[in-house]
């Protein structure tokens, strides 16, 4: 693995300035609040890797104009925001994005498989973050006891439509369909 570059010593320079600022009504600013128990899960995720007639439990706190699915907060973002709540062992397929991704596990240990074979993996406990480069080949499974259920935050980078540029490899595709399965036959429109 890589070294990490030296940082430089002394304070951060910090620059406070006078300047302008706002006041909102209440109800407006409450617009910017999403809570957890009262997002939906998203009836188009991903599909479970181990059962693809399953999809993934995942909820949308952030998502500009509900672009990505129903959101809590609809506003003007540069990223959109999920929570993957998923049982040990649970995974997507491998995939890649044009975009970047951010992951940062709530809840339990996630192990992040990265290139085409996936024999390469970064393990992540609660609130370690792993920015994942655009198109690089991932999976990510939550790596605790049977039964025991983990919870992912994940930010779509820089992306106005995450459920766009998803990209599988064509091997996944052609085995799901000789299992008379294909989660990905409205990919694209």
């Amino acid at each position: 693995m890589g070294t990490r570059p030296e940082l430089p010593a002394g304070p951060t320079p910090y620059r406070r300035v006078a300047g302008p600022g706002i006041d909102m009504p209440v109800d407006e600013v409450m617009q910017n609040v999403a809570r957890f128990a009262d997002l939906p899960c998203d009836p188009n995720a991903f599909v479970d890797r181990s059962d693809p007639t399953r999809r993934l439990a995942i909820r949308w706190p952030i998502s500009p104009g509900h672009r990505a699915a129903p959101a809590g907060i609809a506003a003007p973002h540069r990223f959109h925001m999920s929570f993957v709540e998923t049982r040990a062992g649970q995974s997507p397929v491998v995939h890649a994005h044009d975009y970047r991704e951010v992951f940062v596990p709530i809840r339990g240990t996630y192990r992040i498989y990265f290139n085409k074979d996936g024999a390469d993996h970064v393990e992540l406990g609660p609130l370690d973050t792993f920015s994942v480069p655009a198109m690089l080949w991932r999976r990510v499974e939550q790596q605790g006891a049977p039964g025991e259920t983990g919870l992912l935050m994940v930010l779509y980078d820089d992306t106005d439509d995450p459920n766009r540029s998803i990209f599988v490899p064509q091997e996944v595709i052609d085995a799901d369909r000789e299992r008379g399965f294909d989660p990905y036959a409205a990919a694209g429109s």
